[in-house]
């Protein structure tokens, strides 16, 4: 999966200013620097290998009535509905090497940000240790290299050397919550217009000039396939794209928007995008699907931009392409970077490493200088040398279990609160977590994330959590669960709870290859065949699971992230829950809910359709 305005990109809705004012940078980077234990800030983990804990201080943020309202609002239907089930939040493991290379203390906020084997040799915060011999730094890369390709509208083998191929549009810092320029080196929302500034002097890998053309030429590209910012671009109709996405100089893009949204979800959306539109790679899909008369012949654009595969990319990031094999893609500095004066080193190689088990041996041989993320367990941490470090960074994310809709009997809530009951998530995050801390189990099953800094009962529920259903966060709480599976027509009998004779069966599907989450389901499977449903763990071939299982709807229960990866506001999460391709396709997800309401103010009967409320989040002002 590859970084752009679908995906990880999403930031938090907050007001950078508020929040910084209100919490302060030093503060809150000490409270996110650490792993998942709910330990306080500073307290040792059980390896050495694993960084400080972060603290359990609420995280005070000053958020607009009305949002507030329209966030508790889906967040208690999501806790009386339960269309996935929290289980855990995640912090990623990034590890970093320091004998040949400085680079920041593991607690450092400078590591906060998504990610730092990319962030930091760009500021040369990652840089080689003067009179080291070492002149490259070697990362891993899941695709064969020579089978790699870089355009990220294909999809298929975007392998990780764009992190220093390509300049991303904007820097996002997790530990201050603030945006800062870099390709984008300033903007601004007023009404319907974002107008954009592109950095000046800079150039493509092959000396062309970066101009806003190119910048505007990337934007327009994401939204004609399906990018988010389309929703609030051309969200009706393709065929405007060219009008309201603009250059209207050398260094300016302007966006027309159809009506007025936070400026921060804004934000979220271009901060993340990889400048990769490079006019003589992509304009002619550019001009193709400016200039297409009817939906046929977008379609066909579309369709060959989609399919275009580029192995030996033009790109505009610090490093350029050189070659790649069956072992291994090689950059070279591109020495007219704006960054190239701060980095002191010469090349960029990515090996081909297809197992998170290659890479923990690498990393355990030093045959690496770090990874972006790779989740290693204790056993594997304690194996590290004392040159490698590790550093804890939220994802705002984790391990859930989705419900096909489609399917009996987890189309009924009250097995799904049955199922709520019976599992003991602090459990399941030990066991996933596997010693590192680094798994954190749900509190409130809501669609909020923050388990790592207390901001949902602090912030997002305050006032209100005393309406919310824990379900058992360290316990089975059973009696609850067999209540509610009587008033579903269940009686238990010699152990197993059935119905009309036949047993309450739940396999439950997940990927095979990702070993933390298999051992999470193991346990949740554990937990409910005790209780006497039948339950069983049924992981698939990872490429089977994610390729044909799951996007088809062939699971009963499934294994998936619960939120919106790497974002920290709730609209992103909610959007992922209700009015995703995933929701609407995998998990056959019904459009309309019917919950208990919270606040008057904000609906006044039970019934409602959720995605309509998040879409009303999105121009709901701070």
């Amino acid at each position: 999966m590859f970084d752009d305005d679908n995906g990880n990109g999403n930031r938090s809705l907050l007001s950078r200013r508020r929040f910084v004012r209100a919490m302060g940078a030093t503060g809150l980077a000490a409270g996110l620097a650490g792993c998942g234990g709910r330990q306080s800030a500073g307290t040792s983990s059980p390896t050495s290998k694993t960084a400080g804990t972060p603290s359990e201080t609420a995280t005070p943020i000053d958020v607009d009535s009305e949002a507030l309202r329209k966030i508790q609002e889906l967040a208690y239907v999501t806790n009386q509905t339960l269309p996935v089930l929290p289980l855990q939040e995640k912090l990623a493991q990034s590890f970093q090497t320091t004998d040949d290379w400085n680079v920041p203390s593991k607690s450092s906020p400078k590591n906060q940000l998504y990610w730092p084997t990319e962030w930091l040799p760009r500021s040369g915060a990652w840089s080689a240790v003067e009179g080291s011999d070492d002149d490259r730094l070697t990362m891993a890369q899941w695709a064969v290299p020579q089978d790699s390709q870089y355009n990220p509208w294909n999809g298929k083998n975007f392998a990780e050397p764009r992190r220093m191929l390509f300049d991303r549009f904007m820097k996002y810092n997790l530990a201050t919550q603030e945006y800062s320029g870099y390709l984008i080196t300033d903007w601004s929302v007023d009404g319907t217009t974002v107008t954009l500034s592109v950095r000046e002097g800079q150039t493509w890998h092959n000396g062309d000039a970066v101009t806003a053309t190119d910048v505007a030429n990337q934007i327009k590209l994401d939204i004609y396939n399906g990018g988010s910012l389309g929703q609030f671009v051309a969200p009706d109709d393709k065929g405007t794209v060219s009008e309201r996405v603009v250059a209207t100089d050398e260094t300016t893009v302007e966006l027309s928007l159809v009506e007025p949204v936070n400026e921060e979800i804004l934000l979220a959306y271009l901060q993340p995008k990889y400048l990769v539109a490079h006019g003589g790679t992509y304009g002619e899909f550019v001009t193709r699907l400016d200039e297409a008369s009817s939906k046929e012949a977008r379609s066909s654009a579309l369709g060959d931009l989609t399919s275009k595969t580029v192995p030996e990319p033009v790109g505009s990031g610090p490093f350029q392409f050189e070659d790649a094999d069956t072992r291994r893609t090689l950059l070279t500095e591109y020495d007219d970077h704006p960054d190239a004066g701060t980095i002191n080193f010469a090349e960029m190689e990515y090996l081909y490493m297809p197992s998170n088990q290659k890479r923990w041996n690498a990393l355990i041989n030093e045959e690496t200088d770090g990874s972006a993320t790779l989740f290693m367990p204790a056993n594997k941490l304690r194996q590290l040398p004392d040159s490698v470090q590790v550093s804890l960074i939220p994802r705002h994310w984790g391990l859930g279990l989705v419900f096909n809709f489609d399917e009996s009997p987890v189309d009924d809530p009250r097995v799904r609160k049955a199922i709520a009951h019976v599992v003991n998530r602090e459990a399941v995050a030990k066991n996933s977590g596997a010693g590192t801390n680094s798994k954190i189990a749900v509190t409130y099953p809501s669609g909020l994330t923050g388990e790592f800094n207390g901001q949902i009962e602090g912030t997002w529920l305050e006032g209100v959590v005393e309406e919310f259903d824990t379900y058992g966060r360290g316990t089975a709480q059973t009696d609850q669960a067999a209540q509610l599976l009587r008033d579903a027509g269940y009686e238990k009998q010699n152990g197993t709870w059935q119905k009309n004779g036949e047993p309450l069966t739940l396999p439950i599907k997940g990927p095979a290859g990702f070993s933390d989450w298999v051992a999470g389901a193991e346990t949740v499977v554990s937990q409910l065949k005790q209780f006497g449903i039948e339950a069983e763990s049924r992981m698939k071939d990872t490429s089977t699971y994610w390729g044909k299982d799951y996007p088809n709807g062939n699971f009963v229960v499934g294994l998936q992230g619960w939120a919106s990866y790497d974002q920290s506001h709730p609209y992103f999460h909610f959007k992922w829950l209700y009015d995703s391709w995933d929701a609407k396709n995998a998990w056959n997800l019904p459009s309309e809910f019917s919950a208990p309401v919270l606040h008057a103010e904000t609906r006044e009967q039970e019934s409602l359709e959720p995605a309509s409320l998040v879409s009303a989040l999105s121009t709901a002002s701070e």
